[in-house]
């Protein structure tokens, strides 16, 4: 089944608990303010984007990319609507509830105890950094 992956640095997950929305413009490169001037005028929104796992894009190759971009990755088995296909890969959507994600995986040791005290029933799994995630898909 696929999988929808977000990877977040922790210090901007707290800041955006509970709800993660494209981030603030003024942050942002040059070029990235004018990528997302190009995504408002064509979608109608600036995207939180998401990595989707398939047969070609597994979910360790997901999660190891995600967590080139952050520390903590939060995985869902389906998105809200609206929500656009942005590339092969790669979808977006308005903004996202991270209570809706199915686990999460981090390799920041302060974000397990976080994670724990404001998801109580999410799976967490802790990954040392740099190193591929520890377990083995189903081939």
């Amino acid at each position: 089944m696929p999988m929808f992956f977000h990877g977040i640095p922790f210090v901007h997950l707290v800041k955006q608990f509970p709800v993660l929305q494209a981030s603030n413009g003024s942050r942002k490169s040059p070029d990235k303010r004018q990528d997302a001037r190009r995504l408002i005028e064509r979608i109608g929104f600036e995207p939180v984007h998401l990595l989707r796992s398939s047969p070609e894009y597994s979910i360790r190759r997901c999660l190891r990319e995600c967590l080139q971009y952050g520390d903590t990755v939060f995985a869902f088995s389906t998105l809200p609507f609206p929500r656009v296909q942005l590339s092969p890969h790669e979808w977006g959507v308005r903004c996202l509830q991270l209570h809706a994600a199915d686990w999460a995986v981090t390799t920041d040791q302060r974000a397990i105890r976080w994670i724990r005290e404001h998801f109580h029933s999410l799976p967490v799994l802790f990954c040392q950094a740099g190193k591929p995630p520890f377990f083995r898909e189903r081939g």
